[in-house]
């Protein structure tokens, strides 16, 4: 993967750079400060989510959570103990706010404690989710929206919440089609 992006940006410098001179040097350092600009924003977001993602942990709302959306975990992934089911449980609500570098460390201890089981299709329902992420807040975009300027940065709720659940449904549904 590394290779392929560096051959696109390679090529997308050597043709600027043939086309308009100039401003390669200009847009190379305006993109590399864009980059740091949304890396730091990116940071705030999630340094926040976390601090409460912690506080949750520890006041036990992430037990209250996991028990909220048993009935999901289990109509999705089957049976699971509890471990796999406060994972599951905490991985599928971060994505349901729209905060999918929160969700990636319980999604990754999921998809430990799934492989471990040899749980083929609980992994593959866990991807299919992990990847589509029905979004009821998406608060990372909205508060990226925010801080770059937008004028309505939640206009985009509706369109989010309309093409993740249609993108979500549309893997479980090809799931249990191919599974079988």
């Amino acid at each position: 993967m590394n290779l392929i992006f560096t051959l696109i940006f390679v090529i997308s410098a050597a043709v600027m750079a043939f086309i308009n001179p100039e401003s390669v040097l200009s847009s190379l350092t305006n993109g590399g400060r864009k980059a740091v600009e949304l890396s730091l924003a990116l940071t705030a977001v999630y340094s926040v989510w976390s601090g409460i993602s912690a506080v949750a942990e520890k006041a036990g709302i992430n037990s209250k959570i996991s028990a909220f959306l048993s009935p999901v975990v289990n109509f999705l992934f089957g049976k699971q103990d509890e471990e796999t089911k406060k994972q599951l449980s905490l991985n599928l609500s971060a994505n349901l706010m729209g905060l999918g570098g929160i969700a990636t460390p319980a999604g990754i201890k999921s998809a430990e404690l799934l492989s471990a089981k040899k749980d083929e299709r609980g992994l593959n329902t866990l991807f299919i989710l992990a990847s589509t992420s029905i979004q009821l807040l998406p608060s990372t975009v909205i508060s990226l929206r925010s801080q770059f300027g937008s004028v309505s940065p939640s206009d985009i709720f509706l369109p989010t919440l309309l093409s993740t659940s249609i993108s979500t449904l549309s893997g479980l549904l090809l799931l249990h089609i191919f599974s079988k």
